[in-house]
């Protein structure tokens, strides 16, 4: 692949306004090489790219493919049956998944690669912000826009801190300097077939790390991987390396003492609230140790990171309503969020869940009926469907029934187009308001949050 590249000048990305194509797009134009792509739509990513220089078009046309191209790359989420990858195939252009090429890119820096189904964009975000604020200026690529409006991608050097995709397998082509196991869940059995297959790979991942493997050691599976392998573990549970005692929380920050081992080295402060949030900061804080890199100084920054754009994302707090925004689409992480919203210690938790993806749905259809427990009030709207087909027996209606038949009756079904004009009207003061989904419902909590303004604004005149 490094010969490949050699000889390669002008890349053709399809999908290029997606977070991940996006991100790839910006380090091959940091790394010299001409870049353009094409996408069905304009987006705030493809308007930005745009701005950078690089051609985007707006649609999947064999045109777009012109005689100068020397590589096609794609995402998972491209269709195999493409027009422009039928177009190289005709002409006979070199193609490559998205996956792939990140990691032939980074094949010769000090890769910290993050893999798991949980938490990958936090610690990627966590881990850069540190590092720039220490001194460093590393290669980044993260599945989400940082909040203080930095890019998600760009190309540095000392270390190249990755998020990598294990959802098609690509996560397998890095040979990482250190790497990290978040968490193994149910995900993406459409490729691997099975959980023990998902598992093997993660395995796989581990035993291809030249120095250090870090992972949750509360998490038996992740746990298993750590100790074969001779990594570092970090978690809740006391057996871990590094790991948080005495945990509280108030509407603005986490608090915790860091204990390694049994000895406690000195108490944390964030902003990132949350139980699943701890694990996260533990495993940069682990790996800032392995590194030997002062901890105490590096403590000091974790007051004032801003996060990540749709991670428990404060959207809005107006008329004593707040309006939350979360990536959260798996039922372990939706779970996880309403856990941390709890702490905000809200007169009302209302849940606004836009499923993502039937194949998930279906394949964790029980589970989902259950990690809405601890809202006050839930709105299932539409599944997102992204590029699959629609199913039947998982609709949201469904879901929603399956929820009420465990005895949950605070909930309703509104379809998408509805939320706007509904959501509002019950709304009351001191409630806090979290949108789920990686869907386009961040979309749709900004048109809530207008109309909330709105109404409100009438009633005062």
């Amino acid at each position: 692949m490094e010969k490949l590249l050699s000889k390669v000048k002008k890349i053709h990305l399809i999908g290029i306004g997606g977070v991940g194509m996006s991100g790839l797009a910006l380090l091959l134009q940091d790394k010299g090489f001409l870049v353009q792509g094409s996408d069905i739509c304009q987006t705030a990513k493809t308007e930005m790219l745009e701005k950078r220089g690089i051609k985007v078009y707006f649609g999947h046309k064999k045109a777009n493919i012109d005689s100068k191209v020397d590589l096609i790359c794609y995402s998972s989420a491209v269709s195999l049956d493409n027009r422009e990858l039928e177009e190289a195939k005709n002409k006979g252009i070199q193609i490559m998944q998205r996956g792939k090429l990140l990691a032939c890119l980074c094949k010769d820096t000090k890769t910290i690669a993050v893999a798991g189904s949980h938490g990958k964009t936090t610690i990627v975000s966590l881990l850069s912000y540190i590092f720039k604020k220490i001194g460093y200026t590393p290669t980044l690529f993260v599945g989400g826009l940082p909040v203080d409006g930095s890019l998600s991608a760009v190309w540095g050097r000392d270390y190249s801190i990755i998020e990598t995709d294990e959802s098609d397998g690509t996560f397998l082509d890095y040979q990482p300097y250190i790497s990290v196991i978040t968490n193994i869940d149910k995900e993406h059995l459409n490729y691997y077939g099975s959980f023990a297959n998902l598992k093997k790979s993660f395995l796989s991942f581990a035993e291809k790390t030249n120095e250090k493997v870090f992972g949750c050691g509360d998490q038996k599976e992740v746990k298993e991987i750590v100790d074969k392998v001779g990594g570092v573990s970090y978690g809740l549970d006391s057996g871990c390396y590094l790991t948080a005692k005495n945990i509280s929380s108030d509407k603005k920050f986490s608090y915790f003492d860091l204990y390694k081992g049994k000895k406690l080295c000195f108490s944390v402060k964030s902003p990132l609230l949350g139980m699943h949030n701890c694990c996260n900061l533990l495993a940069v804080l682990a790996i800032f140790d392995y590194l030997k890199l002062d901890l105490k100084k590096i403590k000091n920054y974790l007051v004032d990171f801003k996060g990540t754009e749709r991670r428990f994302q404060i959207k809005a707090n107006i008329y004593g309503v707040t309006f939350i925004d979360d990536y959260a689409h798996h039922p372990t992480e939706i779970r996880a969020t309403l856990e941390a919203a709890k702490t905000l210690s809200a007169k009302r938790l209302v849940a606004i869940l836009q499923p993502h993806r039937p194949s998930r749905v279906k394949l964790l259809f029980k589970e989902f009926s259950s990690c809405l427990e601890q809202a006050d009030l839930v709105l299932v709207t539409d599944t997102y469907r992204a590029s699959e087909p629609y199913l039947e027996e998982v609709n949201s209606f469904k879901l929603v029934e399956a929820i009420k038949n465990r005895g949950y009756k605070t909930i309703n079904y509104l379809k998408k187009d509805k939320l706007r004009l509904k959501v509002p009207k019950m709304l009351r003061e001191g409630d806090l308001v979290v949108s789920l989904g990686a869907g386009d419902i961040n979309k749709q909590l900004e048109g809530i949050i207008d109309e909330f303004k709105k109404n409100k604004t009438e009633t005062k005149c």
